[in-house]
């Protein structure tokens, strides 16, 4: 395999990069002699750079504002005090009941080997009864749930048997989804 000599770079490449610099350099150093007219505002300028003796004789001030001949669209947001507070108005209209102080409460029956179970959860005092459900602890394909309902506000009841005889242990468990209901 043939390598490829490396050599020092030449003089005229040397010259060139040197050129190249030069120019993009003195581009960029021309173009901030060169400012336009009117393109300095107060965010270019350095705090205190500007007093009074260099303001132009005929910049408005407020010596030179009438009282009272200034409106509130004159002044930026925030410039201006709030004025007294107004009196109260009269209240609204009451809003739709709500719902609030939701809570899951839950209930399970005895771990054993009878063929039935029954689990009934209530909700707490003040609470209202939104929804419930049941499950098998363990889910057993010979063990059925047979009922699973609201008895009435604030209970929920479910029953669940065996359909088939199995010697296995096995519990229901009852839940409601409670709340303060206005």
């Amino acid at each position: 395999m043939k390598r490829i000599p490396v050599g020092r770079p030449s003089p005229a490449l040397a010259i060139a990069c040197i050129a190249l610099a030069l120019a993009l350099g003195g581009t960029g150093y021309a173009t901030v002699l060169q400012v336009p007219r009117n393109s300095v505002g107060v965010a270019q300028i350095k705090s205190s750079a500007v007093t009074n003796p260099k303001l132009a004789r005929n910049a408005v001030t407020s010596a030179k504002v009438r009282n009272r001949s200034l409106v509130s669209a004159d002044f930026a947001f925030g410039q201006l005090p709030a004025g007294p507070a107004g009196p109260a108005g009269p209240a609204g209209p009451a809003g739709p009941p709500g719902v609030s102080a939701v809570e899951r409460v839950e209930v399970t029956s005895v771990v054993n080997s009878t063929p039935s179970r029954s689990a009934a959860i209530t909700c707490p005092t003040g609470k209202r009864l939104l929804g419930g459900g049941a499950r098998l602890n363990p889910p057993l394909p010979q063990v059925a749930l047979q009922q699973s309902f609201p008895d009435n506000d604030n209970v929920y009841r479910a029953t669940a048997r065996e359909i088939v005889s199995t010697g296995a242990t096995w519990s229901l468990t009852s839940f409601a989804v409670c709340a303060v209901v206005s």
